[in-house]
């Protein structure tokens, strides 16, 4: 419990020094009073993109605010269900495998190969969450912003492609409540509560808890049972304390665990069926838990005080069948092999273990004010980042193509940290012309220790040590400028230059290459933009035309093994150059009473100025003018949405979307692999449905089918990674029928 504390101490003190004069009661923080100074329009939506409250469409970025309630039409539980509703937003394969903690959130193509650190930060109340939490569940969230484009300047590190910013419903004076349930095919259910209300005048409590299980629908016929099913619990916490009118306080506190058997390679293609053949099977777990500390003062003159102070801590295990096939498994024991093997290792067939561990505290204090015309920000930000990370691979005899067994053990250890200074200031020139300008200069240390042994059995019996011990530094400074002009009440054109960027790492894996360091990842964006609505939101268009030019950008490349094993090892290189240019559009119509039509469509066209992948002198490949792999050039989203009155306040709720994802190019990692070689994920669309009865006492009951039409549809395809040959691809999911209950007090 150590971590915790440390990081939340500045915000325990910062509280002390504020709070002691200001014990005036209100029922309201800073926070709430600011957004509810916003105009009340019913389709108005108020959001913190620029960490001030404003209605969503008069902030001159693209930016895509999705509200609890749009979550909950769409039964929305985690990020991967906003794909092609947001334009532009994706989650990109790991280059190994499908697993979730080697996938990255991509934004135009920005992040799509990430290396060892995102390219789009997810943000829960205003603090970072690191890479394995980025599927965090939706836990009664009064919204989700999802800002597109570098959001170095106010959201920091690892936010070169963009961010999403999850904003937790605030308790309040009134008790509120919501209990839902959902029954569906292929064994799933789901089951959540919400609650919130006051403890005293001032002080107030809110907690929602959610269980979902599902059975799968990835058939085992070897080893029987189904490959995919998961089962999850979380949690999340939040006391509110409000002295006065100018201090609000929150302590959040959350916790998540799920246990599952992830479907790293899926079904073989040619089958077209949802059947496994893996022949060896563990089952895998994540956890994911934290506490944060969010303190927000007015000082007087207009000057607000914020801080945010958190510690978190993630974990998990995943277990993989290499070859995704039945196998030769014919038992073997080789000697062990210290540090990284302290006793003989018993094996058979090809499997993989990968153990990671994240420890991660920040703190952020930043001081916001208006001054006249102008609204500023100026802030500093601090982190400490550990990550351990286990891997274990192991080859049993008679696996082909390999002669002998071998087994491959890794430990090692990444400690990141750095601290930045950020500040941005918008000028009203006028009621209808702002100018906006901003900066952070940012500093992040790493370093890289630990061990690798490769270990030969018969007839090669041969040891191969690898030390890691390498360190590096990274600094930069970005800086943005845009400038929006009104010509109109409710039009908006506006007119953006910011700068991305990521800075770079030490391969933690790779044989020789494992003490190699990769540079930073630095890009430029350009990007013109309109917003444009009726007064009462009936019509609402936002059009986004961007292009973004990156230099260095880290890719994350399958090669032979350096020190002259067998065996292909990973590693983050930097491609030379390459560029991005794309359109976005986001549409809503109320064309009657009742009727709410709205679509979004994504082109984003991403081409490889310079890149060359080699895999050996002989074997390399130029990439040049071709496009990204693991990320689509077209994403479409369209959605009707009816209410028909049934007398009183009751109502019957009619919901249908529809989903395109353009084609996916993935690169082909086998150990026979050329350079060259990617397999292609075709193109999909789906078509979702709802029925919802909205009763007058709270009771919702709603009826759906995911996946109308049955397609067989898939995501991510590979070759058996030892020889190659059959391509195994990761279904998703086929038609499913469900029935949801909620009731809310």
């Amino acid at each position: 419990m150590k971590g915790y504390w440390s990081p939340l101490f500045s915000g325990l003190s910062l509280l002390a020094l504020i709070a002691a004069p200001a014990f005036a009661q209100s029922n309201e923080g800073p926070a709430e009073a600011a957004a509810h100074s916003a105009p009340d329009s019913p389709e108005d939506i108020v959001v913190t993109a620029r960490k001030r409250a404003e209605t969503l469409q008069d902030v001159p970025m693209a930016i895509t605010a999705v509200t609890g309630a749009d979550l909950d039409t769409r039964n929305v539980q985690d990020v991967n269900g906003l794909y092609a509703d947001v334009p532009g937003l994706f989650s990109a394969p790991g280059s190994v495998n499908n697993s979730a903690d080697y996938a990255y959130l991509t934004m135009r193509g920005v992040g799509f190969n990430a290396g060892l650190e995102p390219a789009v930060g997810v943000f829960l109340d205003g603090m970072y969450l690191p890479q394995l939490g980025f599927d965090a569940a939706f836990l009664d969230l009064e919204r989700v912003e999802v800002l597109r484009g570098p959001q170095g300047t106010l959201f920091g590190r690892n936010t070169q492609g963009g961010a999403l910013n999850l904003v937790s419903r605030r308790p309040g004076p009134e008790f509120r409540g919501r209990a839902q349930l959902e029954a569906a095919e292929l064994g799933t259910f789901r089951g959540n509560l919400s609650m919130s209300g006051p403890i005293t005048d001032g002080l107030y409590v809110g907690y929602s808890v959610e269980h979902r299980r599902t059975g799968g629908y990835l058939h085992n016929i070897v080893l029987g049972g189904m490959q995919d099913w998961s089962e999850q619990t979380a949690l999340r916490g939040t006391l509110r304390w409000v002295p006065s009118d100018a201090i609000e306080v929150m302590l959040i506190g959350d916790y998540s665990k799920r246990n599952y058997n992830e479907a790293i390679r899926g079904v073989r293609l040619a089958t077209h069926r949802y059947e496994s053949v893996v022949d060896q099977d563990e089952p895998d777990s994540k956890a994911n838990h934290g506490l944060q500390l969010n303190v927000t003062a007015e000082l007087g003159s207009g000057i607000t005080l914020t801080s945010i102070s958190g510690y978190r801590e993630l974990s998990s295990d995943i277990f993989t069948d290499m070859d995704s096939r039945i196998s030769v498994q014919i038992p073997v024991t080789l000697p062990a092999y210290p540090p990284v093997s302290q006793t003989p290792q018993s094996f058979a067939g090809a499997t993989l273990d990968i153990d990671i561990r994240q420890q991660f505290k920040s703190q952020e204090l930043r001081l916001s004010g208006s001054a006249g015309p102008v609204d500023w920000l100026v802030g500093g930000y601090y982190f400490d980042q550990h990550q351990l990370f286990d891997r274990y691979r192991r080859v049993g005899p008679g696996t082909r193509p390999l002669p002998a067994a071998l087994y491959i053990y890794e430990n090692h250890v990444d400690d990141r940290d750095g601290y930045a200074a950020f500040g941005q200031a918008s000028w009203h020139v006028t009621d209808a012309l702002e100018l906006t300008g901003g900066g952070r200069w940012s500093h992040e240390g790493v370093v890289g220790t630990g061990d690798r042994g490769q270990v030969f059995g018969p007839p090669i019996n041969q040891f191969q040590p690898v030390p890691r011990n390498a360190r590096d530094t990274f600094e930069n400074f970005s800086w943005m400028g845009s400038a929006s002009y009104k010509p109109a009440t409710s039009v908006m054109v506006y007119a953006t230059y910011a700068e991305g960027w990521k800075a770079g790492g030490i391969n933690r894996s790779g044989s020789a290459a494992a003490n190699a360091p990769y540079g930073d990842e630095a890009s430029q964006n350009y990007e013109l933009g309109l917003k444009a609505s009726t007064h009462d939101q009936a019509l609402a268009l936002n059009l986004a035309l961007y292009r973004i030019e990156i230099h260095d950008e880290q890719v994350t490349n399958v090669i032979p093994d350096p020190g002259g094993g067998p065996t292909p090892v990973t590693v983050v290189e930097n491609a030379a150059g390459s560029h991005v240019s794309g359109v976005e559009a986001e549409l809503s119509v109320r064309p009657i009473d009742g009727l709410k039509l709205r679509s979004s469509v994504s082109f984003s066209r991403s081409r490889f100025d310079s890149f060359v992948r080699m895999f050996s002198p002989a074997d390399k490949t130029d990439f040049s003018g071709t496009p990204f792999e693991n990320v689509p050039e077209t994403t479409v989203f369209a959605a009707a949405d009816y209410r028909l009155p049934l007398g009183g306040a009751n109502a019957l709720d009619l919901h249908a979307e529809y989903q395109f994802i353009d084609s996916i190019l993935i690169q082909d990692n086998t150990r026979a692999s050329r350079s060259g070689d990617q397999l292609t994920a075709p193109a999909y669309d789906r078509i979702n449905l709802s029925a919802s009865i909205d009763l007058a006492n709270g009771l919702r009951l709603t009826g759906y089918v995911n996946n109308l039409l049955d397609s067989f549809d898939y995501a991510f395809p590979s070759s058996d990674p030892l020889i190659g040959g059959d391509v195994f691809v990761a279904p998703l999911p086929p038609r499913q029928f469900g029935v949801r209950a909620s009731a809310s007090f």
